[in-house]
């Protein structure tokens, strides 16, 4: 005689913004991991394209008022709004909670982390808090350590990321686990294949070099980093052709000021002919195996980039700023390039010694590939979650 089934766990996610980035991803990830034994229901604070991403795959989702989320710098009257937005939030969360029976508030973002801590700790129910960023500003850390008081766990998407929380308040340890972001292996690609790009480490030396960088057109990125590299170059006789990859943020006036600085700086600088601006893409592999080389020229520092990830595991090598979690994955001569964060003369150098030297490249190539190892795992990932999701329910 079998048992009746059991309804699967009501799970709420809070997620912070309504358009795909890199934590928006992993939250993908997230879901796919949870089916078909928990029930997740997404809260987002706008509508957006991620939102409908999410309803496209059957999840059910809905919004909270804690307002459109926009990147760059914040106003004095942005910052003074978002702790009364968030204490209202957590008000209409704690009602949800209650009305639909939710086990687990799982927060993916420090923008939705103080309504979501207070919405667990009015309801009594236990919350994840998810990290995807190195935070650098003692304001942020100091409020997610406060935060954490009614986390039952804290999860950093690298070792550096929990390094720099822990420095200042070690008493989180207990509660904190790294878990790295997960990656697909592309549907038309086999494990230990080599890259099917247009140029390949046996590429003829008199054909163009390629270097792509991908990411959100923003000043941390370090988009403008490269171009300077490129111009370097250029007065060096070397000439790549270079492909950015990305747009500004939704909603950000400063993004769209950067991209315009950029774009007038190749235009003075005689780069036109070499530059490639492809905008966003939902789908970057093609992209990535076009490239000899990807650079991540963030002046900031990084959670783990899933762009460092995902290239290597084509066998694209990368030239990474030496910043946050970028060195957990980029061994300085090895499978890539670290370079000082902003020092686009450094950054020249490590493009020219593989433009000059194919077989230091092709064996770059062969590094990254095997550095994708399976730390990075879709299934690694997926049982982490599903260990650290059963807990939180079943206590």
């Amino acid at each position: 005689m079998t048992g009746a089934p059991t309804s699967p766990i009501p799970i709420l996610f809070l997620e912070q913004q309504a358009h795909r980035a890199g934590a928006q991803r992993v939250l993908g990830e997230v879901l796919h991991a949870v089916e078909p034994d928990y029930l997740p229901i997404v809260g987002f604070p706008e509508n957006g394209p991620y939102v409908g991403e999410i309803k496209r795959r059957g999840t059910e989702t809905f919004l909270y008022p804690l307002g459109r989320y926009s990147s760059g710098r914040k106003s004095v009257a942005d910052m003074a709004k978002l702790p009364l937005r968030s204490v209202y939030c957590g008000w209409l969360l704690a009602r949800i909670i209650r009305r639909r029976g939710i086990r687990l508030v799982y927060i993916n973002g420090p923008r939705s982390l103080i309504a979501g801590a207070l919405a667990a700790r009015l309801t009594g129910t236990p919350a994840v808090f998810h990290l995807h960023l190195t935070m650098t500003r003692k304001t942020d850390i100091l409020v997610v350590a406060r935060a954490a008081r009614h986390m039952a766990k804290i999860l950093a998407c690298s070792e550096t990321t929990a390094a720099v929380l822990l420095a200042s308040h070690p008493e989180l340890k207990s509660i904190l686990q790294v878990i790295y972001n997960p990656v697909r292996l592309p549907c038309d690609a086999k494990p230990g294949s080599p890259p099917a790009g247009e140029l390949s480490a046996d590429a003829p030396a008199s054909r163009a070099f390629v270097v792509g960088v991908v990411g959100r057109i923003t000043a941390q990125k370090g988009q403008h980093v490269v171009l300077d590299a490129a111009l370097e170059l250029a007065r060096r006789g070397q000439r790549p052709r270079v492909i950015l990859v990305g747009a500004p943020g939704p909603h950000s006036p400063d993004d769209d000021s950067y991209l315009s600085s950029l774009k007038s700086f190749v235009r003075n600088s005689g780069l036109d002919n070499q530059i490639s601006w492809t905008g966003y893409q939902e789908d970057p592999n093609p992209l990535y195996r076009a490239c000899d080389v990807i650079v991540i020229p963030s002046t900031v520092s990084e959670g783990l980039p899933m762009v460092a990830i995902e290239a290597m595991q084509l066998g694209i090598p990368v030239i990474g700023s030496n910043v946050g979690g970028i060195p957990e994955v980029v061994r300085d001569g090895l499978n890539g390039y670290l370079f000082p964060p902003g020092n686009s003369a450094a950054l020249a150098e490590r493009i020219q010694q593989l433009l000059n030297d194919r077989g230091l490249l092709r064996q770059m190539k062969a590094e990254a590939r095997t550095s994708v190892d399976g730390r990075f795992s879709t299934e690694t990932f997926a049982l982490s979650i599903r260990r650290v999701i059963s807990k939180c329910t079943s206590s």
